[in-house]
This record gives structure tokens, sequence and C-alpha cells, in this order.
């Protein structure tokens, strides 16, 4: 597997690089539509992959949705070794089947705030659903950041939410397979994951506070229901140098 860099091209950089100034779902303040959080499952060894990899990147030129690309290490017995693959990526994943009523995890898969799934491989489809998530009410949630803390907050009440840090590189990474259905072909990966973390739990009720520690090139904080599994809030963790 060799793996490159890639500068960005059509891609909307404030979709991409927003590290110097966090977007938050609060910061639209109920007026017009809310970010997005598109999550991606992906492999190096899945012959449909490239081709949803494409339409992500392709989709994140709106600059309302953020993508991120998890890669996943099932298919790793094809030869392949997938290295930022993490357990706890494929322990997400799983959450989602179980939740959306599937038979198991699958690739391209592509998650919408956390709420909806489709195949990667059906841009108007999950145009669609992005649509909808975008419109769609959820509780009033707060979300403020320094490059070493997150404070989560709410103007009423919400569910008991986990919050999730995860590390990825900004903009597009190119990997390419030796082995398998795309050997030899070079697959972009858009925001591609490089770590997952669980930070802790937010109860829904009053404002707490949380540490954070970014060991990655960029961080995104997640706020997750824990019961539904949809996404409340997320934004860009800002950097020291910021």
């Amino acid at each position: 597997m060799k793996q490159f860099r890639l500068m960005l091209s059509s891609l909307s950089v404030s979709a991409l690089l927003l590290t110097a100034s966090p977007i938050s779902v609060a910061e639209t303040d109920g007026a017009g539509a809310r970010p997005v959080l598109v999550e991606l499952f992906s492999s190096q060894s899945c012959g449909n992959c490239p081709e949803a990899n494409e339409n992500l990147i392709d989709l994140a030129k709106d600059p309302n949705v953020f993508p991120i690309v998890w890669s996943v290490s099932y298919w790793e017995y094809i030869g392949v070794k997938e290295p930022y693959a993490k357990p706890e990526v494929q322990t997400r994943q799983r959450k989602y089947a179980d939740h959306f009523d599937l038979r198991g995890p699958y690739t391209p898969q592509m998650v919408i705030d956390g709420c909806m799934q489709n195949s990667g491989l059906s841009n108007p489809e999950v145009l669609a659903k992005i649509s909808n998530a975008e419109k769609m009410k959820k509780p009033d949630v707060s979300l403020s950041m320094t490059p070493t803390s997150v404070v989560v907050g709410g103007n009423e009440v919400a569910k008991p939410s986990e919050i999730w840090l995860v590390g990825y590189i900004p903009g597009i990474t190119e990997l390419k397979p030796e082995k398998g259905r795309n050997a030899g072909h070079p697959m972009n990966h858009v925001n591609l994951a490089t770590d997952l973390e669980r930070v802790g739990m937010w109860d829904g009720l009053e404002p707490q506070k949380f540490t954070v520690k970014c060991e990655s090139e960029a961080c995104i904080v997640i706020v997750q229901e824990s019961e539904s599994g949809d996404i409340l809030d997320f934004g860009i963790l800002p950097s020291v140098a910021s």
C-alpha cells in the first residue's frame, strides 16, 4: 500500500479545512440548513469503494456537508492492510448496523448525521437524506471548544449523549493498494479518520466540561445521542496554533 497526500482542487476549502474557525450545528441558531456530518465506511479491498469515495468528495463540495472516511479492517484477509482501521471504528459501524436493523456492517456505507444510512453508490439517495437531515428538528445543543477542552450544554433538555473525539487527515489522502480488486489504482479519501476516542458522557441536562487532547493533524468533536445514534452537534477543535 502506497500513500500520498494531494492538494485540494475543486473541493470547498471551507468544508474540509475548518481548523481555524470551528463550525457547530448550534451556530445556525435555527435559521437555514444545519451542518450535516456524512460518514463513509470504506476499504481498499472493496470493489465498489473507489466510486463511493469519489461520491463523498463530490458531496463535500457542499460547504454544509462535513465528510469523514472510516477505514475498516474486515476485508484485510484479502491481503491489504488498512493502516487507519481501528477496533473502535468497527464497533461504531456495528452499532449503526444494529440501529438500522441491517444484517451486518458493509462497505461502502454512508451514514448521514447518525440518523440515516445508505449505500455510498447512490448520491441522489444520499442527497435526499442530507436534505432531510438539514431540516430535522433536534435538541438545541451548544458546543464551545478550546484546543484542550469542550463544554457541552443546551437551552433545552436532551437525552444522554456520548462525546467523541475524531482525529483525521484534512483534505485528500490517496492510498494505492498493491493487492486485491483495486490493486495499482489510487483511491482518494477525503478527511480520512485516523483515531476515534470516546471522551465521556453528557447527561443532556446541565453544561458539562470535558478535557480533550488532539494528537492527529486535526480533530472534530461529536455529540451523539446514545440511544438513537443521532448526531446532535459537531465542531472542529481549534488547533493550538490558532
